[in-house]
């Protein structure tokens, strides 16, 4: 069993380690994250050349050989040749660079199924057992957590401040997000009626105001 973690990437070197559409899909979740990504392949997919062409990615034409990956903080072998990505997994290793395998499970990390909605951030992993049904519960999260979830975030923060003012203690605020995190406002959000469960939590917030003003709490 992984241990779970977000990595920050931004403005960190990570190599990509092959040319194709799998090392696309790699290298676009990079660019999500600002990282600064040099790929190694001697072709690359039409997909990976537009990136290149707007110098989101470094191509570094060539094959693999030993001694041609430069220090960074990740590596991800992606080519179709299982023998080339464990040589160069090795190599990336021996850099002390995080190292992840597409055709082999000795990677030191795996990178899930992701769904981003603006900081909303929703990771899927099945450990490797089932890429089909990790792809299946991402389409299906997809469309619960739609991009209306984007937005309610920047307004949960700006109440969760209000909130921290109001509401004194750890516990009853912990007590207070556990009450208004309902499927009521889950719904709401879902169907684009922000401002509907914005004013039911602060509605929710000023009658806790009021309880523990007149020593109901």
């Amino acid at each position: 069993m992984s241990y779970p973690i977000n990595l920050n990437v931004e403005d960190k070197i990570c190599v990509v380690l092959g040319g194709g559409h799998v090392a696309f899909r790699k290298i676009c979740g990079l660019i999500e994250a600002n990282a600064r990504i040099i790929l190694i392949a001697p072709e690359i997919c039409s997909d990976i050349k537009n990136l290149v062409d707007i110098n989101q990615v470094e191509w570094r034409q060539q094959n693999y050989s030993s001694g041609c990956i430069p220090n960074g903080f990740i590596f991800i072998a992606a080519t179709n040749d299982e023998e080339v990505n464990k040589l160069a997994a090795m190599e990336a290793a021996k850099k002390n660079m995080l190292v992840n395998q597409v055709t082999n499970k000795s990677a030191n990390f795996t990178i899930p199924s992701v769904i981003r909605q603006g900081n909303l951030t929703l990771t899927i992993s099945t450990e490797g057992l089932s890429p089909a049904l990790s792809k299946y519960i991402r389409l299906y999260l997809e469309n619960q957590f739609n991009e209306n979830f984007a937005i309610w975030l920047e307004r949960l923060s700006k109440i969760r401040d209000e909130v921290k003012n109001k509401i004194k203690t750890v516990q009853e605020r912990e007590q207070f997000w556990r009450n208004v995190m309902s499927d009521e406002n889950f719904l709401l959000v879902q169907s684009g009626e922000l401002d509907k469960a914005e004013v039911n939590i602060c509605n929710a917030l000023n009658s806790y105001r009021s309880k523990s003003q007149d020593g109901s709490y």
